[in-house]
């Protein structure tokens, strides 16, 4: 059977003026029976378009803070850097894939920006927003493999069809979370402190993003392993 080739957004090193894409994306991507190829930055969206037809499917990477004017705020303090290449290259994709039924993974940022493109906003800073205290660790300070907190997994979707239980481990890297739902998204799960840690799109072949990352317990962790396994199968 032909394997899918998956389309991986970029990362972009100012300093170094280099893309890249971390090695646990293209692996988890690779085991899972995929062909992991990285997208272009730096292009115009007809080119972007010409490339990403050759994807079966979509994965859009952890990373930077996306710019707050994108969901219409002012920079905060506490927001982190925002890479513009990055969200424009990532929009121009979005916009082209939408309308279609190719399956699309995100993870992190590419949660959010699922969420931002289609009408949502976030939460620049969870702990300085947040109008209680941040009780859990979204941004764990223990080793990317190690699970922190738990995901209560909403029954009926996507995510709960993957993995058929009422919750999950996951690792947490993260100081942004989404804070109104886009219109045309569920929630899939939410951390035990009520943040939305899992969205999809309930009227897509496959569209889910995860606040999570994956990419890191897929080799040990048998949730993790199925959300890739799942998404290639999509794909296929």
């Amino acid at each position: 059977m032909k394997k899918p080739i998956i389309g991986l957004t970029p990362q972009y090193d100012y300093e170094k003026n280099r893309i890249w894409v971390g090695p646990n994306y293209l692996e988890a991507i690779y085991v899972s029976g995929g062909i992991p190829i990285m997208l272009p930055l730096h292009t115009d969206k007809e080119s972007l378009e010409t490339a990403a037809t050759i994807c079966d499917g979509f994965l859009f990477t952890g990373g930077p803070d996306i710019s707050p004017f994108r969901y219409e705020e002012e920079t905060m303090a506490q927001c982190g850097v925002v890479v513009p290449e990055r969200d424009k290259m990532e929009e121009d994709l979005f916009s082209s894939l939408i309308d279609t039924n190719k399956p699309v993974l995100g993870i992190c940022r590419g949660m959010q920006i699922m969420n931002v493109f289609l009408g949502g906003t976030l939460y620049q800073d969870i702990s300085a927003q947040l109008s209680t205290p941040v009780q859990l660790a979204h941004s764990q300070t223990s080793g990317n493999s190690v699970v922190s907190h738990n995901v209560i997994v909403e029954k009926g979707s996507l995510l709960h069809n993957i993995n058929p239980k009422d919750c999950i481990q996951v690792n947490s890297f993260h100081h942004q979370a989404i804070k109104d739902l886009a219109p045309s998204l569920k929630t899939a799960g939410k951390s035990t402190d009520s943040l939305i840690e899992a969205i999809y799109h309930p009227r897509k072949k496959f569209f889910l993003g995860v606040q999570w990352h994956p990419e890191h317990l897929f080799k040990i962790n048998e949730d993790a392993d199925n959300l890739f396994k799942e998404f290639i199968q999509a794909c296929k």
